[in-house]
């Protein structure tokens, strides 16, 4: 393939910008275009090769790809004898939760993000169990530390009665930290540490489900309403081309979009029970992109 000079310094020129202010999920996720391209043709080889048959085939390979994209990581506790409810989140918010051996053996945090070894990542914790051993205290005084936000109930019962005053003693120094917080809400935490919905719409009734590839960015968006018409949805993607993919009938379209610096504005349309993908996988070498 022949790239022509200009298209080529246009491109070069995109990628050092992005590479300055960053792209993606937050600002420290920079494009590939190499490896975009690569990734997005491997998944228009899996999309393509499910066949009609499976209902639900298509729909379901998609969100088996990469790992799921959260805002909060619920920890329900060490126990495991009792049940939580998942918080009230802000629409455009997700959670995933997360288990103990994860929790201490492989959660970091990184840019004040928290991630795990398996690629799931998050910018707050939310703990659900006032019980706790003091290792898991000494691990979230740890995060918290690196800048990591932690929210919910504050622990008060050591598993361990032995280390009860050292524990007391940890749990108040912790909880004097900024970036902790009892008492709070789910969206004041959030909004305290600047996290931006994923996904912004003026119509409520669209449900989304979000995956994160290296390369690609995958939105289910579902519209669990009686909406029928256009609709503008700002992702919190920027510099990734869309694509919208129908799980149906296995077609690929180009979409209207307009890319910020931190967002890209979508429209398509929509109808009651409508169920379709936006991928964001090539440099978007367009800033915006009208089809009529």
């Amino acid at each position: 393939m022949i790239i022509k000079e200009g298209k080529m310094k246009r491109i070069l020129i995109g990628a050092l910008l992005l590479a300055a202010v960053g792209c993606g999920r937050n600002r420290f996720d920079y494009i590939d275009i190499a490896a975009s391209e690569r990734t997005l043709a491997c998944l228009k080889e899996g999309f393509a090769a499910v066949p009609d048959s499976i209902p639900g085939g298509r729909t379901a390979w998609l969100l088996g790809q990469g790992v799921p994209v959260a805002d909060v990581l619920l920890f329900g506790g060490e126990v495991g004898d009792s049940l939580f409810s998942v918080p009230a989140l802000p629409f455009g918010y997700a959670a995933e939760s997360v288990g103990t051996e994860l929790l201490l053996d492989s959660l970091q945090v990184k840019h004040n993000r928290l991630y795990a070894e398996n690629g799931l990542n998050a910018r707050m914790l939310y703990l659900q169990d006032r019980r706790m051993s003091l290792a898991m205290l000494n691990k979230l005084a740890s995060l918290a530390e690196g800048g990591a936000f932690i929210g919910g109930v504050k622990p008060s019962r050591c598993l361990d009665p032995e280390d009860n005053a050292v524990f007391q003693r940890t749990a108040d120094k912790v909880w004097l930290s900024g970036n902790v917080m009892s008492g709070k809400t789910v969206k004041s935490i959030l909004k305290a540490a600047g996290v931006k919905p994923d996904v912004r719409a003026k119509v409520d009734s669209l449900v989304f489900q979000h995956r994160h590839l290296a390369d690609a960015e995958i939105y289910r968006i579902v519209n669990a309403g009686t909406y029928s018409g256009p609709v503008k949805v700002r992702f919190r993607v920027s510099g990734r081309q869309p694509l919208q993919w129908n799980p149906d009938t296995g077609e690929i379209s180009p979409v209207s979009y307009r890319v910020k610096k931190r967002f890209t504005r979508v429209t398509f349309d929509t109808v009651p029970g409508d169920d379709t993908f936006i991928v964001f996988g090539s440099f978007a070498e367009k800033r915006k992109l009208k089809i009529k």
